[in-house]
């Protein structure tokens, strides 16, 4: 009798970790890479499903959701279906793809300082296709320009995601940005949003 009881007792706890297990799996591809970056203002994600980006909005108040990916990059019904779940939830969406270049002086930049210069378009939700290379990018012109945070500690402050440090593009762009954004873009200044942190 006992050694059933033990045996009932060793199923029970391999069904409920099976289960618990699964669930953690589901809500993580659900929710990939989601995390705030700095609370109230910014969060940041992978290319979410558009039931999950409406939750997602709901939960954060987001009023600006911030796409970085290539236009079509996930095929146009993904994009259609966040384009309309952002409308439904309210929000407005940026979509406004991330170079890949190293260099700090690319022309889009500028279209990246002015959306992180309104404070209108905070609280905001951060993504591209996996939540990791140009999200990290983003944010660091965000960390740099906005919070006065050095390349190094911005990136300190990012996840990895499972990985062992940022790429090699990610870390020379952000570097690069840091030593050249006061010259290349003197009148972005953490002033502009100045009211969001009173």
């Amino acid at each position: 009798m006992q050694r059933r009881t033990t045996l009932w007792g060793i199923g029970l706890a391999a069904v409920v970790g099976v289960l618990a297990g699964g669930y953690a799996y589901h809500q993580h591809h659900r929710y990939k890479h989601l995390a705030t970056h700095d609370e109230g203002l910014v969060y940041r994600a992978a290319w979410l499903e558009p039931d999950v980006l409406d939750e997602v909005i709901e939960k954060y108040q987001i009023r600006s959701v911030v796409n970085l990916c290539n236009p079509g990059e996930m095929g146009e019904p993904r994009w259609d279906g966040e384009r309309k779940a952002v409308t439904n939830a309210g929000a407005r969406l940026i979509e406004l793809p991330m170079t890949l270049n190293v260099e700090a002086d690319d022309p889009t930049i500028t279209d990246h300082l002015e959306i992180l210069s309104d404070p209108n378009n905070y609280p905001m939700l951060v993504h591209c296709q996996h939540g990791v290379t140009r999200t990290a990018k983003f944010l660091s012109l965000y960390d740099i320009k906005y919070r006065g945070l050095s390349a190094e500690e911005s990136l300190a402050k990012q996840p990895l995601f499972g990985r062992d440090d940022h790429n090699v593009n990610v870390r020379a762009f952000v570097k690069n940005f840091d030593q050249e954004h006061r010259q290349l873009y003197p009148t972005a200044s953490a002033e502009d949003i100045r009211v969001l942190r009173q």
